[in-house]
């Protein structure tokens, strides 16, 4: 309409023709020179929007106006449909093996596909995820219990610099992201209008860090992953500019690259894609037959000093060469480089006829186990292949990675694997990672956001092709559904940094497959082929996302879909492989449970013991503990004891209540055990073996975490020890006979029973670096309270294990006062700084070799409690440091490096540590007393088998300890003065309790 010399045009659209382009392409054309005016209002509910255009003009002005908005309609519609960035990638690089550095040039041919224009392209630049110990990559580590990384030299971290960012020819400006040094911005000189591409140069230098996640150097050996400047993924959904992480992959642009790699000559690389060099092709023929051994040579050093050291890699030629590689259709390019390859080639003809080439690269050392290598990846190939779709390279290479690369990964038309400790688990992983060609190469969804659809999706397939060789195995299965009924697992649809480490193996990849499984069991084995097919036909080469995913598989599932895929956004045990059913299990058919497990069993077997009382017991264990647990758990370990003529044993009944709650788990349970304790001789020559009966109530509650990858542990426990134990009464018998009169020993067995009520409240922190646990208890024994306070904190060293620091504080009260009376009666639960014996062990807690032995081996064992001190001195009375008051004591204990640890030249590696204990205690600061206020003893350590077995040498104690020593061993005194732990509840049984928590 005409109003006032303005002509003004009034619309409302729908909110389909919101979008950015829509509106951008409206306003682009509505240019100053227009002396237009357009005003957008939304409309309520999100419905569409409002909007008028005025102008002063001619009328004709919106006449045009008007054919636009149809041709931006039409516009809309086009650019609605999937589109994806393309990127070119044409890169010069050379390695100096020396130096470990790559130096590189770097082209990319950027097209924008994308409906938007662009401003600027966010850049990956991973290598600088090694940089310090400050990056994303060094925190996920160290959550996820790794401190490798974080305890490395300088000479192991990594970097890229000496960028040089040219757009078109044209220097450019770039940010630094704000929260992660391996993402960078660059700023577009011009911007990047939809359809059009750009050209970037980037010269960069490259320090190769240490293998420790995928990629970087070990020796002369080189993993080169993630190397060179990388643009994120630009789709639908905006940027993905994402940090480098071990757990949680990748997410690139599809392309195609041109590699030239410049190195010394008589390396042997392996690459994505297709070598172009017919010489190099020849050559790598004639490694078939190559072989290196590790050498051994004698070195000279500038001391004059001679010494034999192993030559671990050929010598580097003095001659370089430049191979160069390529291939269309991928998203990422790796390259391996190691002097000691040998090569094996051969062509594998796929299922459609087909012929490709298929390369193993592998060392010497692992040769017998690479021996089927070629076989197994055809056999991969080709059974992938047939399941999903054709491969559509013409090349796949497997390469032998270090040790210290631990696992597979993999690239496009290349996979790496670190030595496998059996054949059967090399084919298992070189099915795994080349599969990986189509979930993650092929069909490149998000890996970071989405790992079920790379990860989750290849295991299955994975399963299917071991099983098809070997046969189906539940113990994924077994340990996912322990992580499950305790409510530790996560849903499949959980991204991969949200995911916490066990997760990610449990969840991620396992879950997936047996979900993935469930799809097939509902469609039907050809019906799922079918689908799996036009899955890969549509999405090939693209960035497919869940919705995607489903929109394929639905139609087939019909009604059941919303019930099955609802089932990624849920936790606990899928519905068809909830177990059932029951089995009688024994060591012999233990592999047979394994791979058909039942809801119930009963475990039967034999069941041995031993201590200087019982000699050698003798019985069975009945059971239905198991893999996943059940809520009610019980154990019974009946037993005869050879050299007492009792029965002994232990058992126990446990009822777990899981909750969604703050308090994750309650376990109401009751434990009970009977073994010997001690023996006497009379004078008549008869022997008696006094026993102990304990019977132990009671309850446990175990908090929720709050965030799953959280390494916090809390729970507060309640028992009652309630104790029966036969004590020795001694009396004299007189017997008169023709031929002398004597006065004889008489011996008879008390009972006495006693109660100890105990509440304790742990506070576990069980990260990596630094981890502690702080632990309150408090006992009641009638008149007597003890509450305790036990701080263990753990300060880890760079190179070898750590500092352990352990701080004790307890204190003593007595309902109606101390006297002498009590301190005499209560003196067994006395707080002290002599090491405990058995008999102080009043909740026979631990385990004795001889509890109440004074003599020998066995009388030398200790437990680890209140003071901690290593140093014993249970021939006084009262003992050194006991007291019914308070006490506090300071434990520490180091590792030693193994340079100076004599033990490390055992072909057993058996740690060394040095320990020492400080404390102090009421009584040495009466006014009265002549005791040293401080105690003191230092020593060294010796562990076995991750700390089952501790053994203390003292080197070092107070005078108190120094007149004991002298005073009451016999000699050899130094002998004697050893002490040690046994701790049948060591760091590993932790470790798996902590994660299932049995």
């Amino acid at each position: 309409m005409n109003h006032h010399s303005k002509y003004e045009l009034h619309c409302v659209i729908s909110s389909a023709f919101t979008q950015p382009v829509y509106l951008r392409v409206l306003t682009s054309y509505l240019s100053p020179s227009t002396e237009a005016v357009i005003n957008f209002q939304q409309l309520p509910s999100n419905c569409g929007m409002y909007f008028y255009i005025s102008c002063v003009k001619k009328p004709i002005l919106l006449q045009k106006l008007v054919l636009l908005l149809i041709a931006c309609g039409f516009q809309l519609s086009a650019f609605s449909q999937y589109w994806q960035q393309k990127v070119d990638y044409t890169i010069d690089v050379t390695l100096n093996d020396k130096e470990k550095t790559l130096d590189a040039f770097e082209k990319i041919v950027y097209t924008n596909n994308s409906p938007d224009t662009l401003y600027f392209i966010w850049f990956h630049l991973w290598p600088n995820a090694y940089k310090n110990d400050k990056t994303a990559f060094s925190d996920q580590q160290l959550e996820s219990g790794n401190t490798n990384f974080y305890f490395s030299g300088k000479e192991q971290k990594g970097y890229i610099n000496r960028l040089d960012f040219k757009v078109d020819g044209s220097t450019a400006k770039t940010e630094d992201h704000p929260q992660y040094i391996d993402v960078i911005k660059l700023i577009l000189s011009k911007p990047l209008p939809p359809q059009q591409q750009v050209t970037i140069t980037i010269p960069f230098h490259e320090k190769l860090p240490f293998n420790f996640s995928r990629g970087g150097y070990d020796g002369e050996s080189f993993q080169i992953t993630q190397w060179y400047p990388k643009p994120a993924v630009y789709d639908k959904n905006g940027w993905h500019p994402m940090p480098y992480l071990d757990q949680g992959e990748f997410y690139s642009e599809f392309g195609s690259f041109d590699v030239s790699i410049t190195l010394p000559k008589n390396y042997v690389v392996a690459a994505t894609g297709i070598l172009q060099n017919e010489d190099e092709k020849q050559w790598l023929l004639e490694r078939s037959g190559f072989e290196w051994h590790p050498k051994k040579q004698k070195t000279k050093s500038k001391s004059g000093i001679i010494k034999t050291v192993t030559q671990k890699f050929p010598p580097s030629s003095n001659e370089t060469k430049t191979v160069r590689y390529k291939q269309d259709s991928v998203h990422d390019f790796a390259w391996f480089a190691d002097k000691r390859f040998i090569v094996n080639t051969d062509t594998c003809r796929l299922p459609s006829g087909k012929v490709i080439n298929v390369y193993s690269f592998y060392t010497a050392s692992e040769k017998e186990m690479w021996m089927n290598s070629l076989q197994y990846s055809k056999d991969g190939l080709r059974f992938y292949s047939n399941e999903i779709g054709e491969y559509p390279y013409n090349v796949a290479s497997v390469v032998q990675g270090p040790q210290s690369f631990g696992g597979g990964m993999e690239y496009p038309t290349i996979t790496v694997i670190s030595p496998m400790s059996s054949a059967k688990e090399l084919d298992n992983i070189i099915a795994h990672e080349l599969g990986h060609n189509w979930f993650y190469g092929i069909l490149a969804s998000n890996e970071r956001d989405h790992p079920w659809m790379d990860e989750g999706i290849n295991s299955f397939y994975e399963y299917k092709y071991m099983q098809s060789k070997h046969g189906r195995t539940k113990a994924f299965e077994l340990l996912f559904q322990s992580a499950a009924v305790r409510k530790l697992d996560q849903p499949v649809a959980t991204s991969s940094e949200e995911f916490n480490e066990l997760n990610y193996g449990l969840v991620a990849y396992h879950k997936t497959a047996e979900w993935m499984r469930l799809l097939e069991d509902q469609l039907g084995e050809n019906t799922f082929r079918d689908q799996m097919h036009r899955y890969f036909e549509q999405w090939k080469f693209k960035h497919p996302r869940p919705e995607d995913f489903k929109a394929i598989i639905q139609p087939a599932l019909g009604s059941k879909a919303e019930e099955i895929f609802s089932l990624q956004n849920t936790r606990g045990i899928l519905p068809h492989n909830k177990l059932k059913g029951f089995k009688l299990v024994t060591p012999l058919t233990i592999k047979n449970y394994l791979q058909n497990p039942t809801k119930n069993i009963l475990f039967v077997s034999p069941a041995g013991g031993s201590n200087a009382y019982d000699k050698f017991m003798v019985g069975g264990l009945i059971s239905n503990y198991k893999l996943p647990p059940n809520n009610f758990q019980f154990l019974a370990i009946p037993m005869y004891g050879t050299g007492s003529k009792k029965f002994t044993g232990l058992g126990k009944v446990n009822y777990t209540i899981m909750s969604d709650g703050a308090i994750r788990k309650t376990d109401i349970f009751l434990n009970a055990s009977r073994f010997s304790m001690n023996d006497f001789v009379d004078s008549f020559g008869n022997k008696y073996i006094t026993t102990f009966n304990k019977i132990v109530p009671g309850i446990k509650f175990t908090f929720k975490q709050k965030d799953p990858r959280s390494s916090i542990r809390k729970y507060i426990q309640l028992k009652t020890f309630f104790i029966n134990e036969d004590n020795f009464n001694f009396g004299t018998d007189t017997t008169f006979t023709s031929i002398d009169t004597s006065y004889k020993q008489r011996i008879s067995l008390v009972k006495n029973n006693y109660q100890v009520n105990q509440l304790q409240f742990v506070y576990q922190n069980i990260r990596a670096l630094y981890p502690f646990q702080f632990q309150v208890n408090i006992e009641q024994i009638d008149e007597l309270i003890k509450p305790t306070i036990t701080i263990n904190y753990f300060f880890n060293y760079p190179k070898s294990e750590g500092l352990n620091v352990r701080f004790f504080a307890g204190k003593i009260f007595y309902a109606n006062g101390r006297s002498e009376s009590k301190t005499f009666q209560y003196d067994r639960y006395a707080l002290g700084m002599t090491a405990p014996n058995g008999y102080e062990d009043y909740t026979y807690s631990h385990y004795f070799l001889g509890r109440n032995e004074f003599e020998g081996a066995a009388s030398q064992q200790i437990a680890m409690r209140d003071g901690g001190f290593k140093f014993r001195t249970d021939l006084l009375s009262p003992e050194v440091g006991k007291t019914d008051n308070w006490l506090f004591a300071l434990n520490l204990s180091s590792s030693v490096s193994d340079k100076i640890n004599p033990l490390s030249v055992l072909p057993i590696k058996i740690p060394l540590k040095v320990y020492a204990d400080i404390g102090t205690y009421a009584e040495a600061w009466d006014k009265n007393s002549t005791a040293d206020r401080f105690l003191f003893d230092a020593g060294l350590q010796i562990s076995v088998l991750k700390d089952f077995l501790n053994i203390y040498i003292p080197i070092i104690h107070n005078k108190n300890y120094k007149e004991y020593y002298k005073s009451y061993l016999s000699k050899p005194r130094f002998w004697k003065s050893i002490s040690f732990t046994l701790n049948f509840y060591n760091k590993t049984a932790a470790d798996l309790n902590n994660l299932f928590e049995f």
